[in-house]
């Protein structure tokens, strides 16, 4: 069955960006609306603090409006999306990494109940509450501790969603490096989980050798 069609008047995120090059202020402000929730979500899965990704996600549409007249529609601005910002929150991860950052207590957009985002029910069970965030904790740590390349690959097919071919386009690479890189990031990830009360309570600990 053949996918209904775009509402006529929603523009193509390629089109948006073409005519926010041109200096269409209102083009690149709808962009912003579409995409911002995940622009923020994949700073904040990378960073775990709040002020950072607000920050780097305003560094991140400043940027891309100031590079939109260089841009070269061909229908696949979500790649380009992730390939700048990627880069950007590498490139301020590796400027980082003598400093040690504890950014416990905030939750992640995901993990939003009890927030705005998600009101917390009546009758929350606490315990399965922590538990769940002591997971998530452990996970990004692990994917943290990851090789700048691997962690990049996880990220964007883990957390973002990204298919094997968009991953390739985002890290110029081939779709069998970007599979390599996947295997050794899950084999490694499996490894540093089985360590945690988390995993070994899962049984990790007995798979990851």
């Amino acid at each position: 069955m053949t996918p209904p069609a775009d509402p006529p008047d929603r523009r193509s995120d390629d089109d948006l960006l073409v005519r926010a090059g041109r200096g269409d202020v209102e083009a690149f402000s709808e962009l912003i609306e579409r995409h911002q929730g995940a622009v923020y979500r994949c700073c904040w899965r990378i960073f775990r603090n709040h002020h950072t990704a607000e920050d780097l996600a305003q560094e991140f549409f400043v940027k891309l409006f100031r590079h939109a007249a260089r841009y070269e529609p061909a229908g696949h601005f979500t790649t380009y999306m992730y390939r700048v910002l990627t880069n950007l929150c590498f490139d301020v991860l590796r400027r980082r990494k003598r400093r040690k950052v504890t950014e416990a207590g905030e939750l992640d957009p995901v993990l939003s109940e009890g927030t705005d985002l998600e009101p917390v029910d009546d009758e929350v069970d606490f315990d399965a509450r922590m538990r769940k965030v002591e997971a998530y904790d452990a996970v990004h740590d692990a994917v943290a501790a990851l090789p700048v390349e691997v962690r990049k690959a996880v990220e964007l097919r883990e957390l973002e969603g990204l298919s094997y071919r968009e991953i390739a386009q985002v890290l110029d690479m081939s779709g069998n490096e970007v599979k390599v890189l996947l295997h050794r990031g899950r084999k490694l990830l499996a490894r540093a989980l089985a360590r945690t009360p988390i995993g070994r309570e899962f049984g990790l600990d007995r798979g990851a050798r």
